[in-house]
């Protein structure tokens, strides 16, 4: 809740443009915080922006909010849980978890401790970031050193404290603990190839066509066209072959797209008698024109196919990154760095890296073996999002993690049909390596598989028994679908499944890879990397079908948001090449990108563009489809909270006060359910395990990365990741894996015991000098090494004695301070200089590559 009337800013800093005014005493959802609480991310009215903290305080009392709790049972005694490890998602449908808890008999008994086990059913939420769990159960009671009586009181009030109805998880709670331990498999076949990338060191646009540039008329034939197939505006005198390029308020122009860009200051006629409409909306309000701030035009790239750039402000200014032998280009919005030992350039552009030794390319993909240095990227860096593209870091992980979650519909059988229209009649083309084609000349999805044409639109399927229809709901897919390549413009289809049916109703999903997002070389990236081509039939009136493309969009994935988004002025005013003009079969003229680019958007929003239907989704996580649906199709939190019959129930497990209060002992926080089922705790560095009704030491969990995922893997069936290791891509190598960095391999030796008894001591101390001096005596050694040999025997012994922590409890650790503070990156995402106005998708991320700089 807000304590004051509060500024509403697209950023977390006063640099950043205002989105209005909060007003006191609002009740806000708050995402999360900077580390020091300074600017939290909030959501209020729609929108996502940031306010400063010190006017927030929590509205739920934190007695019902933290970690641990505790609990009177009937007899009596106390129960306290410590904060619950997520271990499992199956198949993003039940969630189990291990909580730790200390049983009290009474006030003079020592606390015994143990590990209980719950699971339950789950919906996500991916636009609110948040699970629904219901029907939560106990699967698992470990308290070997209780009496019959006390487990008997254990058992009971443990039954009692569990919620009967859904309770709502932060998503980041889950996968932050996850990560680490749920393998997601790679996909195979995504193109690697460098695209083309200019480098300027002044201001500079890049103006990109799909294929040669394409031309419609504006009005009729009274001689003023545009070109189609375009990232920006560009108009065309048909008299004079004049080009006409707006830059916002300013106008370039030139008789060849490809070069001779000059500034103009008056417009003919034609364009400033442009219609009336929404295709042209923004157009006209930058006529009669504007001189260029200072008059200085900027520079003017051209690319016949998806490309990228870079943008400095003036020559590159390397500063140095800590603790590694990398520097960073700090005045670029792009992800840029130098590596000093190699003298090579490394860029990041959507999601895939590239190396040079020069910035003039060539450019070689290099994500798979990237250097070492890359995983000690500090966390608290302007540039940290670049984190979640090196593969190996749990930024990564969790990025994919959260790929693979979900969104999920329940639609009615007979509620919903399909409208498919083409340029003329059906056009199909095969699919290469399958027997099915797809059709060519309609901005919709339609696969032939066999005689019957499914349809796929903003996430459900239809099935008809011709090309044009009628479609109804399918109930079910064929699994032939499912084989379609990534180098196939339809690829993305096969993220769309049908995950459960029901009499009259089928419950649709999709992940983020129907959005383009995809799981490739142990890491997030954006497009298939395949250049697709546009289907085009010439005339006077012409007709441009645009496909996918990876590049020349300025796309970056947000680890704030979870998603890829979208941004860069400098690749135009609809952001990217896909964004100009989608041609309408059943009006027979183009939709302007202007017209389908809905608002800006807010902080923190991503746009997600599908080029085939023209329709742009303004949601919190990029995945609103189902949205475009309206109340026909029934999403599956909103499904699963409406026909929660116990909601009363769970409104008084919270007003009553059940959860407990908050336990208030210092050392409370680092308790930790292990997967033996043990309990350990965490001391500063040192580690105890909880047995025999006592604590004792054992050694730090090992911090070897690789060693810690084949132990999981091998050891944990429940989590079924043998075969995603066994999938991921050549690149993740021990010798490639970030144990081989510096922390690991320095910390390890100190950390473990085999460091201070290695088999070349031992010997060094008994042959040579002890034997002779002993032997004179002989007794003496029969009765000295009762002396000795306890000094040696724990040292030959102590695996057995005292065993090294399980190694997921340092990941447990560090993913339950993750997700307790709901991924606090924000400070990380700003830069030196913000300027959000250039921001054409809004928001505090300066990222997307070249936002040209005045």
């Amino acid at each position: 809740m807000t304590t004051a009337n509060v500024n509403f800013r697209q950023g977390p800093g006063t640099g950043f443009g205002s989105l209005g005014t909060v007003p006191s005493g609002t009740q806000v959802d708050m995402q999360n915080c900077d580390d020091t609480g300074a600017w939290c991310s909030i959501s209020f009215n729609g929108q996502n922006g940031f306010v400063s903290g010190r006017y927030l305080q929590l509205s739920e009392p934190e007695q019902t909010t933290g970690w641990p709790r505790s609990f009177q049972t009937g007899n009596g005694a106390t129960l306290v849980l410590y904060q619950p490890q997520f271990t499992e998602w199956d198949n993003f449908k039940t969630l189990k978890a291990l909580v730790a808890a200390e049983y009290i008999k009474d006030k003079n008994a020592k606390p015994v401790f143990g590990v209980i086990g719950v699971s339950g059913q789950t919906v996500a939420d991916t636009e609110a970031g948040e699970v629904d769990v219901s029907q939560i159960q106990v699967t698992q009671l470990d308290f070997s050193a209780l009496d019959r009586a006390s487990l008997t009181d254990l058992t009971l009030q443990v039954g009692k404290i569990m919620p009967t109805g859904t309770i709502t998880v932060k998503e980041d709670r889950i996968t932050a603990g996850l990560a680490e331990y749920k393998r997601m498999d790679d996909v195979e076949g995504l193109n690697s190839e460098a695209p083309p990338i200019f480098v300027s060191t002044e201001p500079a646009i890049l103006v990109q066509t799909d294929g040669a540039p394409i031309l419609a008329p504006v009005k009729g034939d009274q001689g003023l066209s545009f070109v189609v197939n375009t990232n920006w505006d560009i108009l065309k005198i048909d008299d004079t072959s004049e080009f006409y390029l707006r830059d916002e308020k300013s106008w370039l122009t030139t008789k060849d797209v490809s070069a001779g860009w000059q500034p103009v200051a008056d417009l003919p006629d034609l364009i400033k008698s442009l219609p009336d409409d929404d295709n042209w909306k923004d157009t006209k309000e930058a006529v009669p024109g504007e001189p260029f701030p200072g008059n200085q035009p900027p520079k003017v790239f051209y690319s016949d196919k998806p490309a990228e750039m870079i943008v400095f402000e003036g020559d590159p200014k390397l500063e140095p990154v800590e603790g590694t032998g990398l520097e960073w280009a700090s005045n670029t919005d792009s992800d840029v760095f130098f590596l000093k030992a190699s003298s090579t350039w490394y860029i990041l552009v959507s999601g895939r890296w590239f190396k040079s030794a020069s910035l003039d390319g060539p450019w070689q993909f290099t994500t798979p073996d990237l250097p070492s240095d890359f995983q000690y990227i500090p966390e608290d860096a302007p540039y940290y999002s670049v984190r979640s593209s090196v593969p190996g870091t749990s930024e990564a992980e969790q990025a994919r993690l959260k790929a693979s979650i979900p969104t999920t519909a329940r639609v009615e059988v007979g509620s919903l049909s399909a409208d498919v229209s083409y340029a003329g009649d059906p056009e199909f083309k095969p699919i290469d390596g399958t027997s099915m084609s797809y059709a060519t000349n309609t901005n919709d999805q339609v696969i032939q598989v066999g005689a019957k044409y499914y349809v796929l639109q903003d996430g459900v399927w239809f099935v008809g028994d011709s090309p044009q229809g009628p479609f109804q709901v399918a109930t079910s897919v064929p699994d032939e679908i499912y084989t379609i390549p990534p180098s196939s413009p339809v690829y993305n289809t096969t993220y769309v499944r049908v995950y459960d049916s029901e009499p009259g109703a089928v419950w649709y999903g999709y992940t983020m890879g129907y959005l383009t997002g995809f799981l490739a070389w142990g890491v997030f990236v954006y497009g298939t990397g395949w250049r697709y081509r546009p289907w085009y039939r010439p005339g006077f009136r012409p007709i441009y079908f645009p496909r996918p493309v990876t590049y020349g969009i300025g796309a970056f994935y947000n680890p704030i948001r979870g998603t890829y988004g979208r941004y860069g002025y400098a690749y135009g005013p609809y952001r990217g090449i896909a964004g100009g003009g989608i041609y309408n079969p059943r009006t027979g003229g183009y939709i302007r990108g202007a017209a389908i680019s809905g608002p800006r958007g807010s902080a923190g929003f991503i746009t997600a563009y599908n080029p085939r239907t023209g329709n742009r989704i303004i949601a919190g996580g990029a995945r609103g489809i189902y949205g475009s649906w309206g109340g026909k199709v029934v999403t599956g939190p909103q499904w699963s909270r409406t026909r929660d019959l116990q909601k009363d129930a769970v409104n008084r497990w919270k007003r009553d006060g059940t959860p407990g209060n908050l336990a208030n002992f210092d050392r409370r926080g680092d308790v930790f359910a292990g997967r033996d089922g043990s309990v350990y705790r965490r001391d500063g560095e040192n580690w105890q395990k909880f047995e025999g009704g006592r604590w004792g030491d054992v050694d730090a969990p090992s911090r070897d990365a690789m060693k810690d995922r084949l132990g999981d893997i091998g050891a944990g069936a429940a989590i079924g990741a043998g075969a995603a290791l066994a999938n991921r891509p050549a690149g993740d190598k021990l010798k490639d894996r970030p144990n081989q960095g510096k922390l690991p391999n320095v910390q390890k030796p100190a950390n473990r015991p085999a460091g201070q008894r290695p088999a070349a001591q031992k010997p060094v101390q008994r042959p040579a000098a002890q034997k002779p001096v002993q032997r004179p005596a002989a007794q003496k050694p029969a009765q000295r090494p009762a002396a000795q040999k306890p000094a040696q025997r724990p040292a030959a012994q102590r695996p057995a004695k005292r065993p090294q922590a399980p190694a997921h409890l340092s990941r447990d650790r560090r993913a339950r301070s993750a997700g307790n503070r709901e991924v606090n990156r924000q400070r990380n995402v700003q830069r030196a200089q913000p300027r959000p106005q250039r921001q054409g998708g809004g928001g505090a991320v300066r990222r997307g590559g070249g936002g040209r700089r005045r």
